[in-house]
């Protein structure tokens, strides 16, 4: 039986892994990670790139 992740942001079957994101560690250091599929990834990335673009012109 093998392991089906499912996007934890759009909620689909991956079938192709696109990403991982990981939270900062809490107290007792643990994180949380986010299975991303393709599609939501690059949103995340967009968001990021974005970001820093308007941080650059400050």
């Amino acid at each position: 039986m093998s392991i089906k992740p499912k996007c934890d942001k759009c909620n689909k079957e991956l079938e192709e892994f696109g990403g991982i994101l990981l939270s900062p560690p809490d107290n007792d250091r643990r994180v949380i990670k986010y299975h991303l599929c393709i599609n939501c990834y690059k949103k995340v990335e967009e968001l990021l790139i974005s970001r820093q673009k308007l941080e650059t012109k400050k």
